[in-house]
């Protein structure tokens, strides 16, 4: 059995970008180290206007669709409590 490794980092991309109502827009995480143990990732709005989720089901990407114009913060967050937004 191998060794665990935890998570380090995860970045988001694009890391900016305007969402235009109604229009899908995918947002992808790297996972740091790439041969994590656990690269389970937990997709939420941290703020802002509404947006619909809709996770893949490999977890390190996620469609966002605005209800709405404004401005909002996506947060990807692991298990052992990395997050990035």
């Amino acid at each position: 059995m191998s060794a665990f490794k935890a998570v380090t980092n995860i970045t988001l991309s694009p890391e900016l970008t305007q969402l235009v109502v109604g229009t899908a827009t995918t947002f992808t995480a790297t996972v740091t180290p790439s041969d994590a143990t656990n690269q389970n990732i937990v997709w939420s709005r941290a703020e802002g206007v509404a947006l619909s989720i809709s996770q893949t089901t490999n977890g390190k990407s996620v469609t966002l669709t605005a209800g709405a114009s404004g401005t909002f913060k996506l947060r990807a967050t692991i298990a052992n409590g990395v997050v990035a937004s």
